[in-house]
């Protein structure tokens, strides 16, 4: 899906994200990881 290599960081966030986004994991299959690469990508669009 990605055609450029990829850079682990770590992200410090509030408990209740983090349980939110567990939640929309285990509904939609994607990892966390994915769920916030997905949220991130957007967000940058829309800052064009």
């Amino acid at each position: 899906m990605y055609s450029v290599g990829m850079i682990r960081t770590h992200t410090f966030l509030p408990e209740p994200m983090i349980s939110a986004l567990k939640i929309l994991s285990e509904k939609t299959g994607l990892s966390v990881a994915e769920l916030i690469r997905r949220a991130l990508s957007e967000y940058l669009k829309r800052q064009k």
